[in-house]
């Protein structure tokens, strides 16, 4: 691993949610969206695309079981690492940056964030299912996997049809690529005029490369080191390679309760394990055998990730007020992460 190349990632990631994170505020400005559906949908979609890029890669292009490994890993690690370390960074954040974190709570839309963690525990409970019904009966699960997708036509249904507040009034940088545009033609920009849609668009479209470029070489980097240190492709796939895939989601999380914007944050998270838990589930079940069990050590873990991104979110759930998440709560995801790393370590 060159450890170089593996700080550069870091930037590069950082250089391209930063420049989302403005690009999609205005694009929901632009499109008059609530604040939840920003961050649920907008936001969420667009960084996802680490996330399921690896494991159609790893699935179609490595051979044997490793490459099936692999792909099965990195898509349960995705749920289990947002509703875990994620949410727990988010809590951290808001305990230690956010402006007015002696109230102890990040503000939300709680009606918005309970939707989420309904859709996110359904659809991943079904594929859960799935996953214990044998491989012999595969139109089951194929029937099982479209009605992941139904599911997630459902809930961006119900999310840009549901009432919630808008960012029109919120304050919002002035977009990056009007002011870069601005100083190489010496022209002065107007902070307070809207952007086009399309230089909107562009922002948005250039800042997702520069997520996945990042991510990519993140990944890469890190798949050299667990080469080096002997890791099992499983243990590489379930908790080290989200850890890279997740790291859009983690960063503009971070800068969105820095600023303050909670339900941006908050949103972007919850929303990528909506989409996660149906769209990805639905390549697992589609691409792999999908089939989980309890009696080999390996698949155990993969099991146990899935019990506890459930949890975590039942957890969150039942802690959920109408405006508001307590950051305790948000902490205590990060207890679950350490549950399964014990394990790991453990070997159960």
């Amino acid at each position: 691993m060159d450890v170089i190349i593996f700080l550069l990632s870091f930037i590069i990631i950082l250089i391209g949610c930063e420049l989302f994170t403005n690009g999609v505020e205005w694009a929901g400005k632009k499109l008059k969206l609530t604040k939840s559906a920003v961050g649920s949908i907008l936001a969420a979609i667009g960084t996802a695309l680490p996330e399921t890029i690896l494991p159609l890669i790893a699935i179609l292009l490595l051979a044997g079981d490793a490459g099936t490994d692999i792909g099965t890993g990195s898509i349960l690690g995705s749920p289990f690492t947002l509703s875990t370390i994620a949410l727990f960074l988010c809590g951290l954040t808001a305990l230690l940056l956010a402006k007015d974190k002696a109230t102890g709570v990040v503000h939300v839309n709680g009606k918005m964030v309970r939707n989420n963690l309904r859709f996110f525990i359904l659809a991943y409970g079904i594929a859960a299912i799935a996953a214990f019904i044998p491989e012999e009966y595969r139109t089951v699960k194929l029937i099982i996997a479209i009605g992941l997708l139904l599911i997630y036509i459902a809930y961006m249904v119900r999310t840009l049809k549901a009432d919630g507040e808008t960012s029109e009034e919120d304050e919002t940088k002035c977009l990056y690529f009007d002011s870069y545009v601005g100083k190489l033609t010496g022209n002065k920009v107007d902070a307070s005029a809207e952007p086009s849609l399309i230089t909107i668009v562009a922002q948005v479209f250039i800042s997702l490369a520069i997520i996945v470029l990042g991510a990519n070489i993140f990944v890469n980097q890190v798949n050299e080191a667990a080469t080096l240190l002997g890791i099992s492709p499983l243990i590489l796939s379930l908790l080290i390679s989200p850890l890279a895939t997740e790291l859009p989601e983690m960063f503009n999380s971070i800068l969105w309760v820095r600023e303050g914007k909670d339900i941006f944050a908050v949103g972007n998270i919850l929303g990528a394990m909506v989409y996660q838990s149906c769209i990805l589930a639905f390549i697992g079940i589609v691409l792999t055998p999908w089939h989980f069990s309890p009696g080999d050590p390996t698949q155990l873990l993969q099991i146990i990730s899935i019990a506890i991104a459930l949890f975590s979110a039942a957890v969150l759930y039942f802690n959920s007020s109408k405006d508001t998440l307590k950051i305790w709560t948000l902490l205590l995801c990060g207890v679950f992460y350490i549950v399964l790393i014990t394990l790991v370590l453990l070997r159960i």
